[in-house]
């Protein structure tokens, strides 16, 4: 009796050791796992900043950040299904499904090429050079050359979009002129600019390059100051998107936007960091 007892127990326990050992081999093989990738997909208007964020992140931390830069309608489908995890720099969708946050805003620069003789423009010689009623460099005590004038085929790029708001609906919402010149995306704007003497564009202030010219807006230079104080009124929000259900799982990544670290990047390409 005392043999099958002895036996009972050794079998309960060779078998609540072999349980164990299983259990660790899993949370073995768990911790080992690598965590999934985390996915961002940006606004070409914000790739430079969105570039350097990513690579100071994946230096120290897990899981890994990729980043792609895709149409706004692309990128808004790909967070509806679950392809994506954040979107950084679009005009924000009106799906409820879809929080936001601010990350920071930049400057709107306007460019002409690096030969132009002109270093400043009004806001209402602005609106009238894209409504067709100023088509002459003459008029802004340039060159006598015909005005070429660029912008964005889409008016959901948000760089765009406020230069709408700022520019052509006010005081009154006007129409961009018929002779008007259309690029898709800022690399295009910018090659465009520098390669046409008479062109003028505008881009994001974290894209400024020596082969354009930012122009003084009313006077005013495009500088750091000018633009916390408000005296260059050409800015655009910067917003990060995610799915409501996923704010929790990108806690960490969120931390790190808010930290000081994050923020040194960012206003190395930014007037303010949020």
């Amino acid at each position: 009796m005392k043999k099958k007892r002895l036996k009972t127990l050794w079998l309960i326990f060779s078998i609540t050791i072999a349980m164990l050992g299983v259990g660790c081999k899993k949370d073995a093989e768990t911790k080992d796992q690598k965590p999934k990738n985390i996915r961002i997909i940006c606004e070409d208007t914000v790739l430079p900043m969105v570039n350097d964020l990513v690579r100071d992140y994946n230096l120290n931390n897990d899981p890994v950040v990729t980043v792609e830069s895709v149409d706004r309608e692309s990128a808004f489908n790909k967070l509806k299904n679950s392809k994506v995890d954040i979107l950084i720099g679009y005009v924000q969708s009106d799906n409820k499904e879809i929080d936001s946050e601010m990350l920071a805003y930049d400057s709107i620069g306007i460019i002409v090429n690096a030969t132009n003789k002109v270093n400043s423009i009004g806001t209402s010689d602005l609106k009238k050079i894209y409504t067709g009623n100023i088509v002459n460099w003459e008029k802004l005590k340039g060159e006598s050359k015909t005005i070429v004038p660029v912008a964005f085929k889409n008016i959901m790029n948000s760089v765009q979009y406020e230069f709408n708001i700022k520019i052509m609906d006010t005081p009154v919402k006007e129409q961009m002129s018929s002779n008007m010149q259309y690029v898709g995306s800022i690399e295009e704007m910018k090659n465009f600019v520098a390669q046409n003497k008479n062109a003028i564009g505008f881009m994001p202030g974290q894209w400024y390059n020596k082969e354009s010219v930012f122009l003084k807006l009313n006077g005013i230079d495009i500088t750091t100051s000018n633009l916390k104080n408000k005296l260059y009124s050409l800015r655009f929000p910067i917003q990060m998107c995610y799915s409501k259900e996923k704010k929790d799982s990108l806690k960490e990544l969120f931390q790190y936007f808010k930290s000081e670290d994050c923020k040194k990047i960012i206003r190395k390409y930014c007037i303010e960091a949020f």
